[in-house]
């Protein structure tokens, strides 16, 4: 849920310095907590996609929390600390305290789907269904627009965001899409300017001192998500971009996720990136619509990626009065995402986010198609505007960046 302050007005006067001086000291805490971008749970797990939630076995499981995007580890680890030394049985009372809490900052909606509107008719039901996306904003590099952009030497990018998009049927069936979004992962400065596309970009490292740091970056990402495709959404003509672009390219061929193999000198490539130039392909009369030329580029990937997917498993018995399945209500995975889109571009939000709209789309209909379903235009509408509500948030977020 997210965190808000009820309670805090803003006041029509302004603070004279003996009133400044009495101010708790929590005062501009309380503020960013109150921003509506934070969110909680003391139990259930905001922090890992529902694909690694069940590989975990548990909805809520203190030791498999995320600290990428955990925005209160550092207040709750002598906690967490402490809890390492109880013994099982006192670990499950301090877990069902709810003392320990999660946090993430990012954006968070759920919208219900009637039944009528519900993509999965097969499915014979008169229950609403649920439209969810989660965007998880990590902590790792964290800063404003121009201050934070880039790699560091652990790998971590600025404004790295990971975006889950769920249905949920109440059958039990639940869909679920990641993909990923940050800023280009190499070592680079943006100097602040009035003019819009005028700030001056920097690269601030030779190409032998960046790539360590560029294979960290994706080293990590193929062990969480798989098989890694970049999608770079800049300009193949503005100043800048196309040096950022260069630069890309060239930490994409030297890293080791695409190497020769066997004695015949093949090349195994697990590391692919897709130009599309967002501005000239959308300068035209059909505007941001043309977009979508992009599903001709990355469909054959997209596809091969799949979706996560799960069903419940209702538990019965056989002649004998044995459970056949396990007791409860148990998730079963049927299907697993076998990889992730990176998305990128220099600092407009809108690109990134309307091209994952399209990503997300895909997936979805990737999904129904599978099981000779279509889904109406209401719930089109509907994904879109929630995809538009997540881009609206992110240009909100400082630590988001604007990637």
């Amino acid at each position: 849920m997210p965190y808000s302050d009820p309670g805090h007005q803003a006041s029509s006067h302004g603070l004279d310095l003996q009133e400044s001086a009495t101010d708790h000291p929590c005062i501009e805490l309380k503020k960013i907590l109150s921003g509506g971008t934070f969110y909680y749970s003391v139990d259930f797990d905001l922090t890992n996609r529902l694909q690694d939630r069940l590989s975990e076995g548990s909805a809520f499981d203190i030791d498999s929390l995320d600290e990428d995007f955990l925005w209160n580890a550092y207040m709750i680890d002598p906690l967490i600390r402490f809890r390492s030394r109880l013994s099982k049985d006192e670990k499950y009372i301090l877990d069902t305290s709810r003392m320990l809490t999660s946090a993430i900052r990012g954006f968070v909606i759920t919208v219900t789907i009637s039944a009528a509107a519900s993509p999965l008719q097969n499915l014979n039901s008169n229950y609403p269904s649920t439209l969810t996306l989660l965007s998880r904003l990590s902590c790792r590099r964290a800063g404003t627009r121009f201050n934070s952009r880039g790699v560091d030497d652990d790998g971590y990018v600025a404004n790295f965001v990971e975006s889950e998009t769920v249905l949920w049927h109440p059958s039990g069936l639940c869909f679920s899409y990641a993909q990923v979004r940050g800023s280009v992962p190499i070592f680079w400065e943006q100097a602040t300017g009035l003019l819009p596309n005028q700030q001056k970009i920097q690269i601030t490292r030779s190409p032998e001192a960046t790539q360590p740091a560029f294979d960290k970056h994706f080293e990590r990402l193929e062990l969480t998500y798989g098989t890694v495709h970049i999608l770079n959404l800049m300009s193949a003509t503005r100043v800048g971009e196309v040096d950022l672009t260069a630069r890309y390219q060239h930490h994409i061929q030297h890293s080791p996720r695409n190497r020769a193999i066997g004695s015949q000198g093949s090349f195994e490539h697990r590391l692919i990136q897709t130009q599309f130039d967002f501005h000239a392909e959308t300068k035209g009369p059909s505007g941001y619509e043309a977009a979508s030329m992009v599903r001709r580029l990355i469909q054959e990937r997209a596809d091969s990626f799949a979706y996560f997917l799960c069903d419940t498993i209702n538990e019965t018995k056989d002649n004998s009065g044995h459970f056949e399945k396990p007791r409860g209500n148990q998730p079963a995975v049927i299907l697993q995402q076998q990889g992730v889109f990176r998305v990128n571009c220099l600092d407009c939000l809108d690109r990134t986010n309307l091209v994952q709209t399209i990503l997300s789309q895909m997936a979805i209909e990737l999904f129904l198609g599978q099981r000779s379903e279509r889904a109406t235009t209401d719930f089109w509408m509907r994904h879109s505007s929630i995809w538009a509500d997540n881009g609206d948030v992110g240009t909100n977020i400082p630590s988001w960046g604007l990637i």
